[in-house]
């Protein structure tokens, strides 16, 4: 009788779970329009051209194909679906609903009702919940992939193993949806090493990592004819953007640091907070106190990311950047100094037990949601002044973009004639 209430119990807990990434998945939703970019579209239209080809070969196209763990999904939904245009939303949007979605619930037993309602704000005050909707696609995929790892990670089961062995996998998907995430699994690493203290772990999560790796490799080489020894990292190493980041100036040790305070300042407010949580746990490991594992593992895997994407450099003299310095590389950052910096409040406040606090921090965190959710009037960079919800008309709106494309009646330029020929092109390939 007890087994079939507990079957009850996490039944309703996995249908409470998807009903939220539904409710997010449409609220964020709102928040589409139309994405008038080259690079965004690339992945897309590949996708469809992969289906229609069956050549495999066309993951080495360029360096947006070779992020197969974006691809492969959006080439399954794209030849479910068929070429509608709505496809270019639905996965970005489903990434962003669920790492949301995991990331509420798994603190459920940390932070209380009105703790959690602010985190789940802040979510979706991060630039990239917005631009996710319609560009990030990688982005959405590799936070969902390291969170689900470290859910893993920290699995004290009998089953530690293979817990760990699945992490690691779920790490390597994030690394193939961009090379700079492989840094989040150093993170996980050193926490299996140093905080939880289970080298045998460590090396069977590093191994299986490599294990990947050497797979996907000898697969990049495969398809380009054995032309690839080092298969993906020799071709993104030897591609038109790193030559171009090459030729650009030499620059100081002091910009590399700097662009974090370019950052709007609630998103600089949230790192400041991820920054401070660092002395802390390590005062909290030294006193014996316990801290929730889910928490060390996540600061551990952001700062790490942090670091390695901040001081990443091809050269010391004269002092030359991997990738530009853009604020886009920083985002995969937040959603993890958010999660860090809200726990951080919540410890702060815990000594106070005033009833009417907590129905405060509540009725300021509604209002919050509210304000950011219904009415964002505020623009910092990123964001959009109403709704536009223009994933639910994309289909009509592109057709129609498409058809002026093709007859001449859409004069365009730039970036976004090159992005308007990959949409029309989507649907209809020359």
């Amino acid at each position: 009788m007890k087994q079939k209430s507990h079957e009850y119990t996490y039944g309703h807990k996995i249908l409470f779970f998807l009903v939220f990434v539904v409710l997010v998945f449409l609220l964020r939703s709102l928040w589409t329009y139309p994405t008038e970019h080259s690079d965004a579209i690339q992945k897309y239209y590949y996708s469809a051209e992969l289906i229609r080809t069956g050549d495999w070969s066309i993951l080495l196209q360029i360096h947006h194909t070779m992020r197969w763990a974006a691809m492969l999904p959006q080439t399954g939904l794209t030849w479910l679906m068929g070429t509608r245009y709505e496809v270019f939303f639905l996965t970005p949007l489903l990434m962003f609903s669920l790492y949301v979605g995991l990331i509420i619930f798994s603190l459920r037993s940390i932070l209380n009702g009105s703790q959690q309602l602010l985190l789940w704000t802040v979510l979706f005050c991060d630039p990239t919940s917005l631009l996710i909707a319609n560009e990030y696609l990688v982005t959405g995929l590799g936070v969902t992939s390291v969170f689900a790892g470290i859910l893993l990670l920290i699995n004290g089961g009998q089953r530690q193993y293979l817990s760990t062995i699945a992490a690691a996998f779920l790490f390597f998907v994030a690394y193939g949806a961009h090379v700079t995430y492989l840094s989040f699994a150093a993170g996980g690493f050193l926490w299996l090493l140093f905080f939880r203290k289970k080298p045998s772990l460590a090396i069977a999560f590093a191994t299986t990592i490599l294990l990947f790796i050497t797979i996907e490799t000898l697969l990049f080489n495969y398809l380009s004819g054995w032309q690839l020894a080092l298969g993906r990292l020799e071709a993104l190493a030897t591609g038109p953007h790193t030559v171009r980041a090459l030729d650009k100036s030499p620059v100081t040790f002091a910009q590399l640091f700097l662009r974090w305070l370019d950052l709007p300042p609630p998103h600089l407010l949230l790192c400041l907070g991820f920054i401070m949580c660092g002395p802390w746990l390590i005062v909290q490991r030294r006193r014996g106190t316990p801290v929730p594992p889910v928490i060390e593992c996540t600061f551990t895997v952001g700062f790490f990311f942090a670091v390695a994407v901040t001081f990443a450099v091809y050269s010391i003299n004269p002092l030359t950047p991997v990738m530009p310095l853009d604020l886009r590389y920083l985002f995969p950052f937040l959603p993890f100094a958010a999660i860090i910096s809200v726990y951080m409040l919540s410890v702060l406040v815990s000594g106070i037990r005033a009833r009417k606090y907590d129905r405060g921090i509540f009725a300021a965190s509604l209002c919050f949601a509210v304000f950011l959710h219904v009415f964002p009037t505020y623009k910092i960079g990123f964001y959009h002044d109403r709704f536009k919800a223009f994933m639910w008309y994309a289909d009509k709106e592109y057709t129609e973009f498409s058809e002026g494309f093709e007859q001449g009646r859409l004069i365009l330029t730039g970036n976004k004639r090159v992005a308007f020929s990959m949409i029309a092109r989507f649907k209809n390939p020359v």
